[in-house]
């Protein structure tokens, strides 16, 4: 009658080497689990921060397609009475005028910069005037980070259209017209820049 409960209870109960295989198979299964959450959570968060920064690749291209496309043939003139258009390129940046943003400017004509200085690509503007004494101060927005390298091109004849075939400039040369064409190439850290090609229309403002 002993020997029967005995038994029993030794098949009721686990014994010791059972719980602690059990202790060890379950923690197996939480380490296999937490890794494969960390793993989908590290792919998430790296799916958002490349989806992020391919957001901000476009909404800078199309901010400054947008800028150039709308931006005006204006004239000044100097200080030795000669017509010049408003418009200087070099590589490393351009100025122009046109149109700002509404939540940029206030509506209205600005002169705009756009350059690079410690990985940043700018944007500088103020509103125009055609008086260089009544300049007021710029403001400025990044437009993008990591940015390793810039280089402007332009794209037009540097005198009469017929007389001078166009051809691309790394500087535009010409103080009386501007360029057919503009191109910026940037040079990302870890991303990819496509190459932006506007063309200028003629929309003469005077």
């Amino acid at each position: 009658m002993a020997a029967r409960r005995s038994l029993a209870v030794r098949h009721n109960g686990f014994t010791l080497l059972e719980l602690v295989v059990a202790i060890t198979l379950m923690g197996l299964v939480l380490v296999v689990l937490y890794s494969g959450l960390r793993l989908g959570l590290n792919g998430w968060d790296s799916g958002e921060r490349r989806a992020e920064a391919t957001n901000r690749l476009r909404l800078a291209h199309e901010f400054l397609r947008r800028q150039l496309t709308q931006s005006l043939t204006l004239y000044q003139t100097n200080e030795k009475q000669e017509r010049q258009v408003v418009f200087a390129g070099q590589a490393d940046g351009v100025e122009f005028v046109a149109p700002m943003l509404a939540q940029l400017g206030q509506g209205g004509l600005y002169e705009i910069r756009i350059g690079l200085s410690d990985g940043r690509l700018w944007v500088r503007w103020r509103p125009y005037s055609s008086d260089p004494a009544q300049a007021t101060e710029e403001r400025e927005t990044v437009l993008l980070q990591g940015v390793l390298g810039m280089e402007w091109a332009y794209f037009g004849p540097e005198r009469d259209y017929g007389a001078d075939p166009p051809r691309w400039y790394s500087a535009w040369p010409s103080t009386e017209r501007r360029p057919l064409l503009v191109r910026l190439n940037l040079s990302l850290q870890g991303e990819v820049w496509p190459d932006l090609v506007v063309a200028l229309t003629e929309r003469d403002l005077r």
